[in-house]
């Protein structure tokens, strides 16, 4: 009878260990964030505009939303991205928070995931997107719902 318990107990953790596994994945904690340095870049020099975001950065969109993001024209297409470079005293880049369109990933709050990747000792980027409800998707919806009338993306940094 322990012999049954102990092999029970064992499979359990095998099956709790798969499922965290398939969980991370799912979340995409395995993605980092895309390659943006080919991107639009928006701010015509770096940028300290107080925000959620308090350091010098550097703010990108890819093609699929910079002809919305430099017209103002909302809302923005799905597979549009945003990048938001946070770059330390020497300019170089140690944190990136990201948005991306996804259609139906959130209707509530304009279909947008968020995603925050900090540099790690290796020079490679490590983070998450977030999912819906968790702590870090409230956290930005908190601050993005300010810019509701703009499909929930602030566009107070490209000089205008």
């Amino acid at each position: 009878m322990k012999t049954r318990a102990i092999r029970s107990l064992a499979l359990a953790s095998v099956l709790l260990v798969g499922l965290t596994i398939t969980m991370v994945v799912a979340q995409g904690m395995s993605e980092g964030p895309p390659d943006y340095r080919e991107w639009t870049r928006l701010n015509p020099q770096p940028n300290s505009i107080a925000s959620a975001h308090p350091t010098v950065k550097d703010v990108f969109v890819n093609d699929a939303g910079a002809d919305a993001a430099l017209s103002r024209s909302f809302p923005f297409p799905e597979g549009s991205e945003f990048i938001k470079a946070s770059l330390g005293e020497d300019l170089s880049v140690f944190v990136v928070t990201a948005m991306r369109k996804v259609a139906g990933f959130d209707p509530d709050n304009g279909d947008w995931e968020y995603g925050m990747f900090e540099r790690g000792s290796d020079g490679a980027f490590e983070g998450m997107w977030a999912e819906v409800g968790s702590d870090m998707h409230m956290m930005c919806v908190s601050c993005h719902t300010g810019a509701a009338d703009n499909d929930f993306v602030f566009l107070t940094y490209t000089g205008d």
